[in-house]
């Protein structure tokens, strides 16, 4: 998935639950991400921040929990999953180079911390799969 539409839909899907629920700010984001090299931490969060800038979301903390992609060392041919970061993933058997063979393209808002006007943050728990927009 291209990661600035990954985000757009993010966003979009976190404006549309608020508003929904009445919401005049979102505080927290819960989201899970399938782990691929291209698309880190650094980046995601570099991308919502700009997205959101602007939106109920301006100045919520997003968490994020990766899933984890499949490696398959280039020495041992050993395949394992990692959700770590590209660069330091090497081969837990023979500490070899591995490369990414497979990854999951999900993402989803697993839940919201949202405030209400004149109200307390309440929590939200849903699953909302995020749909790129492009």
């Amino acid at each position: 998935m291209h990661e600035v539409a990954l985000m757009q839909g993010v966003v979009a899907t976190v404006q549309e639950q608020a508003q929904a629920a009445g919401a005049t700010k979102v505080t927290q984001i819960n989201l899970t991400i399938g782990a691929a090299s291209h698309f880190t931490e650094e980046i995601a969060r570099q991308h919502f921040e700009t997205l959101a800038a602007g939106t109920v979301a301006e100045e919520a903390t997003l968490h994020i929990t990766w899933l984890p992609a499949t490696y398959q060392c280039f020495t041992c041919l050993h395949q394992f999953q990692s959700a770590e970061p590209l660069e330091t993933i090497i081969c837990p058997r023979c500490g070899g180079v591995a490369l990414e063979i497979a990854h999951r393209d999900v993402c989803q808002v697993d839940s919201l911390e949202i405030v209400r006007a004149g109200q307390q943050p309440q929590h939200l728990d849903a699953s909302y799969e995020t749909t790129p927009r492009v």
